[in-house]
């Protein structure tokens, strides 16, 4: 479905012709709706929401939360020759920590409406534009929330931090994989004894998994559906159709373990990805799964208490839509999530391992993707049979023509590499020996040395900006002209 200008809504070659005669043309006073999913963890389910109010979120930069830390009480024995007196020897002074969020990301670009549209096509245009933008902000707060979780847990693994990550082997049998999962539950069960906390209640996690997860474990009779304490729930939650059918888009299709399952779409995931500074299809394509989080390891904070306004064009006739979202995300404790995978990853210790030289100038966090440096590749020059070498260009320029691209790797595989999780391993694998990574942080030029391409494999190079911002491309190996 192509985008129409208005000179191609009126271009008379729209119309249809029957036995060489135009025939009239009229448009549709309805319109065919844009969907999207809602709020995929809520209601203090997998995130929580309450640690930073709406009029916080609108005027702070970042919100600091304090807990008090447990004190280490132990039992005593009276009369005994160690600390048997009247009174204990052991004192204990209150000790707080604390936990930020930072609320930086904002939603706040213009939607313009000329007048010529609004007068052209039959449809309430502005109606129309405040539903999607309310619709897809739900979809890019579902995709910063699973960033913030990813992002952490991942971190902590590549400092060297045990963290909770399960192999769902998806092709096993059901009970398998209802083993697995059960595991992976009870992992929260254990708490995070380093941060004061003997176990993350199970009324507050939730289990989100990608879309084609769901299938299976629906077909593998692994997720579970209906039941006296699910239609309380609905129920009292007000969310049923006078057929008694479930009507909320938050994406729920059973229960596991006692925890409710939900499916994250993949325009949610898409976002996702961009946060992460990877490629839009990282999360849907890579080996990641879902998790199953609690809200009491992770915050958000949302501000949409400055309305939405309508102003008239600055450059001629028509209206310009003015929205204002201010949110943060941010995962306090990453044992508080247990991550879901094909296969287990390293992500972001492989990428500090293979760009060791420029590590220490790469900084991983969770950002907006229109304030992203994706680096952008000009040329990829070079592979053939023949070569030795391969050249390339790229770069990865802010506002100010400023260029943030730190260096590149390359590796040559069977197939080509469309996610950084899957290059990361290919790099790692002791398999593919031609690799390597190159300086490209002047200039945007570089060049590999190569041995022995052979035809029909992939050479996959992998460029990275100092915001962690990563762009791959890859070319098959062809002969030499």
């Amino acid at each position: 479905m192509a985008l129409q200008t208005v000179s191609q809504i009126l271009a008379p070659t729209n119309a249809p012709y029957i036995n060489g005669s135009a025939a009239r043309l009229r448009f549709s006073a309805a319109v065919l709706r844009n969907l999207y999913q809602g709020l995929v963890e809520k209601d203090g389910k997998g995130v929580d929401d309450n640690f930073v109010s709406a009029s916080e979120a609108e005027d702070s930069a970042q919100i600091i939360v304090h807990r008090v830390l447990p004190t280490a009480i132990n039992p005593r024995e009276i009369g005994s020759s160690k600390n048997g007196a009247a009174y204990s020897q052991n004192q204990h002074y209150t000790q707080t920590v604390s936990v930020g969020i930072e609320i930086l990301q904002i939603i706040d670009d213009p939607i313009l409406i000329p007048r010529v549209q609004q007068d052209l096509i039959p449809v309430d245009l502005l109606k129309e534009q405040v539903q999607i933008f309310s619709d897809r902000l739900s979809t890019i707060l579902n995709g910063a929330t699973l960033a913030s979780k990813y992002l952490a847990t991942y971190l902590a693994k590549a400092n060297g931090t045990e963290i909770n990550e399960t192999v769902l082997n998806l092709a096993g049998s059901g009970s398998a994989i209802r083993n697995a999962y059960v595991s992976a539950n009870a992992l929260l069960d254990e708490g995070d004894e380093d941060n004061g906390l003997d176990i993350f209640p199970r009324k507050t996690r939730i289990c989100v998994i990608k879309t084609s997860v769901a299938p299976i474990l629906k077909t593998d009779g692994v997720l579970t559906l209906g039941g006296a304490n699910e239609a309380y729930a609905i129920l009292k939650a007000a969310g049923v159709t006078g057929e008694g059918e479930r009507i909320e888009d938050d994406g729920y299709v059973g229960t596991i373990d006692g925890v409710e399952c939900r499916v994250i779409s993949n325009e949610s995931l898409k976002h996702g990805s961009l946060f992460l500074g990877f490629p839009k299809y990282e999360l849907k394509n890579s080996s990641f799964l879902g998790y199953i989080a609690s809200s009491y390891a992770n915050a958000r904070g949302v501000s949409t208490s400055k309305q939405t306004k309508v102003v008239d064009e600055v450059n001629g006739q028509g209206i310009r839509l003015l929205p204002y979202v201010k949110f943060g995300v941010a995962c306090w404790y990453p044992k508080g999530n247990s991550l879901l995978v094909k296969e287990k990853s390293n992500i972001f210790g492989g990428l500090r391992t293979i760009f060791s030289s420029v590590a220490s100038q790469i900084v991983f966090k969770v950002k907006g993707a229109a304030s992203r440096l994706f680096p952008v590749f000009s040329t990829l020059t070079g592979v053939t049979t023949s070569s030795t070498s391969v050249s390339l260009t790229a770069q990865a320029l802010d506002d100010w023509n400023n260029d943030h691209l730190k260096a590149a790797a390359f590796v040559e595989t069977a197939d080509a590499i469309t996610t950084v999780d899957a290059f990361v391993k290919a790099y790692e694998s002791g398999s593919n020996t031609n690799k390597g990574t190159c300086d490209i942080s002047t200039g945007g030029a570089g060049s590999f040395a190569v041995t022995a391409l052979t035809k029909n494999k992939y050479l996959t190079v992998l460029a990275i900006a100092d915001d962690g911002s990563c762009s791959l491309v890859s070319k098959k190996v062809v002969d030499a002209a």
